[in-house]
């Protein structure tokens, strides 16, 4: 069975200023149906785990060996898996891709949400909205605090443009704080500014899109307006 692992958008994000190391967020998040990851998870004979993908780079650095290992420490699993990727939400590109294979992996071995929130703190501040089965979601918070709400808007794969620069979370988060981007309220993604500084092959995009998360995807302007 391949499990779909889908994307997310962020159809806004308010970001505050960095306390203890850590943004809080106020953002809304939305899962594109259309666009996901096929993962497939096969019992290993061996005494570690392998992850194979059509992107080679993230067969040694990718967040699923770290849930693999935490279900393993807390007893929810006592074997070793070979699981395939197969990527079609592009790297670095704001998407949650990374995020959502972690939590679907998760789900897959447990439902215990405890468990599942642990998870969620160790690898990222998405993981918590796909923790949920839900469509639209406001999330708060360190991104612990995930609401459900009814569809703003719906975004499709063909609402997107991929750019094909891959963004670095953390060099956007630590460029906002660079510049003082939390005084940009008025941003609907406050991460746009420190990105485009950051990736300035991206600026072609503003008139066109607004970018997602921290880049380095945009949803079509026309699609937010539907």
């Amino acid at each position: 069975m391949l499990l779909k692992s889908y994307a997310k958008v962020n159809l806004s994000l308010k970001v505050s200023k960095c306390k203890k190391k850590l943004h809080k967020i106020n953002s809304v998040f939305t899962k594109v149906n259309d666009l996901y990851d096929e993962i497939d998870i096969k019992k290993s004979n061996q005494k570690k785990d392998l992850i194979t993908c059509n992107f080679k780079e993230l067969e040694k650095d990718n967040f699923v060996y770290k849930v693999l290992n935490f279900l393993r420490d807390k007893k929810i699993i006592n074997s070793y898996y070979h699981i395939n990727i197969f990527k079609n939400i592009p790297i670095g590109s704001g998407l949650g891709g990374g995020s959502s294979n972690a939590i679907t992996v998760a789900k897959y071995f447990t439902k215990n949400i405890r468990i599942l929130k642990k998870i969620s703190k160790i690898i990222g501040s998405d993981c918590y909205f796909f923790i949920w089965d839900f469509n639209t979601a406001i999330v708060k918070g360190y991104g612990n605090n995930v609401k459900k709400i009814s569809d703003v808007t719906q975004i499709k794969k063909q609402d997107l443009i991929f750019t094909k620069v891959k963004c670095n979370t953390k060099e956007v988060y630590d460029k906002f704080d660079e510049i003082e981007a939390w005084k940009n309220v008025l941003e609907k993604n406050m991460l746009e500014i420190p990105a485009l500084q950051l990736y300035p092959n991206l600026k072609k995009y503003k008139e066109i899109g607004q970018m997602s998360g921290s880049g380095s995807t945009f949803i079509k302007k026309t699609s937010l307006l539907k």
